[in-house]
């Protein structure tokens, strides 16, 4: 067991390495969602086969269906540290910058092919990507996808997205790192140079509003054990 509470319950299963998650219907407001876009089990599978089709890469759902008052999936487990919890634990190294800087550059382009497909990540916090490991190197990877579609007003979903993966401390990112993460960010869309700029003034704004507002985020503490796996790798951009 890894989390229950009254909305939903969350298992592991390490020699298959798969979650199974459980979601409880009983709630009015979850019972209109339901109703109208499907259940939460259902809208998560809908949600990961866009971030496939956007060519993202997404934990692989195995099953999905419904049990008495519950809707729930079994996925795969995808291995390796959260961004938000890898910055805090071993990327702020000196020796880690050079592979730090390659990192936001890939964060770009995987965010950009998203969005280049239309796609919106329904919260793209950096605690909800992935730094996976593989034979040809590593790729990044998205979790918590239940409410990630193809919004009508994508514009609005585009800049909150833009602002929810830059929520980072200044020891987390550097402005020349941001500046790295726009410019393979932009090298995925078709846009003139103008709404690039703006569009990055106003994520940069909305940050150090949101940074006011509320403080700033920090990682948890993780092993050392995946920087040793992934300090030679380079990114892999299938």
């Amino acid at each position: 067991m890894v989390k229950q509470n009254a909305r939903n319950l969350i298992a592991y299963q390490e020699n298959g390495r798969l979650y199974f998650k459980s979601f409880n219907n009983d709630r009015l407001k979850e019972l209109a969602k339901r109703s109208l876009g499907g259940s939460r089990a259902w809208r998560t599978l809908k949600g990961t086969r866009l971030l496939t089709e956007a060519g993202c890469l997404a934990p692989a759902i195995i099953a999905c269906g419904h049990h008495q008052r519950c809707d729930f999936i079994l996925m795969e487990d995808l291995e390796g540290p959260q961004l938000l919890n890898a910055l805090e634990s071993f990327l702020q190294a000196p020796s880690a910058r050079p592979w730090r800087r390659e990192l936001f550059r890939a964060l770009g382009h995987m965010v950009g092919r998203m969005h280049a497909a239309r796609v919106a990540h329904g919260d793209l916090r950096p605690n909800n990507i992935i730094i996976h490991p593989g034979r040809l190197g590593y790729r990044l990877a998205l979790i918590d996808n239940e409410r990630t579609r193809k919004p009508l007003q994508f514009g609005r979903e585009q800049k909150r997205n833009l602002k929810q993966v830059m929520l980072l401390a200044d020891d987390y990112i550097t402005p020349a790192e941001r500046r790295r993460f726009f410019a393979a960010y932009f090298s995925r869309l078709d846009l003139p140079r103008h709404k690039q700029r703006r569009l990055y003034r106003e994520t940069l704004e909305s940050v150090r509003e949101h940074f006011a507002r509320k403080g700033v985020a920090r990682g948890t503490p993780i092993s050392q054990d995946y920087w040793y796996i992934l300090r030679h790798q380079q990114p892999d951009y299938r």
